[in-house]
């Protein structure tokens, strides 16, 4: 049973997000100090208070900052930070820091044009113990080129890519995708913290950045605000193609496209619920036996889409092999 109808001209057959976490610290109290006590230990309790102090204030910012309170504060980069990332020939591409932390899951309760089929169900808490890097945008042509050489969407009508370099290198597959994080990998040599997929978990926590409302930038429930952050069925599904990358505006940790332009692969496969989900981020693979077949998941929703198929905890899936103008990549490791 779907969650209202959608409004007219909106798809809603393929549909699947965390309001600002609020944190509360908990004012310890160790007793009062003994009246007639030296005033040497007064004043050292004094001391010891603004440390307590300082060492919760310390905590509570990380707390707000990560949504859990960290192993370690000071031994990661502050959200959004970001690395560059040079390939030979001087072409270059942004890791954008995502920090450790926690968050829900899944689709809110009665979420506005989700669908009642089971994909987005349950909602549940996934903890990130350490943070990770997500590419800023969608993969380009001109990194794609730069890597491998080739130009799979040149095999294509030209009407379905624009020639430009900074649009989403395109018509690549989820096994393309492999081949091209080796490729990266061989090239740049991240030895311990290879570029790779994101897992569906991550694509998802990066996405919201902090929130829990549909979209990134809130609610939305008229779709006044979408084509602000999205290029989707309304404003796009007309061109037949993908549009330059980092063009709308981002979410709060600084990343552009989670939304709309192309479908972004994820390294897992498609399970059609969230009952026996991992907990700590990793991916889901549930690879059947040949000669059944798997789809590998995607998340993002596209150009073409629907504008609720934008939304964070939209997902979907389709055969490893699946090429298409809406379909691209955005790197992690």
């Amino acid at each position: 049973m779907e969650n209202e109808a959608a409004p007219k001209g909106i798809q809603n057959d393929c549909i699947n997000t965390p309001p600002p976490v609020k944190y509360f610290l908990q004012r310890v109290v160790c007793g009062d100090i003994e009246r007639g006590k030296s005033l040497e230990r007064e004043h050292k309790m004094k001391r010891l208070g603004i440390a307590v102090a300082s060492v919760f204030a310390v905590v509570a910012m990380a707390v707000a900052m990560t949504g859990c309170p960290p192993d370690d504060p000071g031994n990661e980069p502050a959200a959004g930070t970001i690395e560059t990332i040079t390939l030979p020939g001087g072409v270059t591409f942004d890791m954008v820091w995502c920090p450790r932390g926690n968050f829900m899951m899944g689709r809110n309760p009665n979420e506005l044009h989700s669908v009642d089929n089971g994909l987005e169900d349950p909602k549940h808490k996934v903890t990130f113990k350490s943070g990770f890097w997500m590419a800023k945008t969608e993969l380009t042509k001109e990194v794609w080129e730069a890597v491998m050489g080739t130009a799979p969407w040149e095999e294509w009508n030209s009407q379905y890519t624009i020639d430009d370099p900074n649009v989403p290198a395109c018509f690549v597959s989820w096994d393309d995708a492999q081949d091209f994080c080796d490729a990266l990998n061989e090239l740049v040599g991240k030895a311990g913290n290879p570029f790779r997929l994101p897992t569906e978990a991550e694509w998802e926590y990066a996405c919201r950045a902090g929130t829990t409302t549909r979209f990134y930038w809130g609610d939305d429930l008229d779709y006044s605000m979408i084509n602000d952050y999205a290029w989707n069925e309304s404003n796009a599904g007309w061109d037949s193609y993908a549009h330059i990358v980092g063009q709308k505006l981002p979410n709060a940790w600084g990343l552009y496209d989670m939304s709309g332009n192309v479908i972004e692969w994820v390294q897992d496969t498609l399970q059609l619920t969230y009952n026996g989900a991992p907990t700590d981020g990793s991916a889901w693979e549930v690879i059947p036996a040949p000669p059944a077949e798997y789809w590998r998941g995607y998340r993002g929703g596209h150009f073409m889409y629907g504008m609720p198929e934008c939304r964070s905890a939209n997902r979907d899936g389709v055969p490893p092999t699946y090429e298409d103008s809406n379909v691209g990549i955005r790197l992690a490791r």
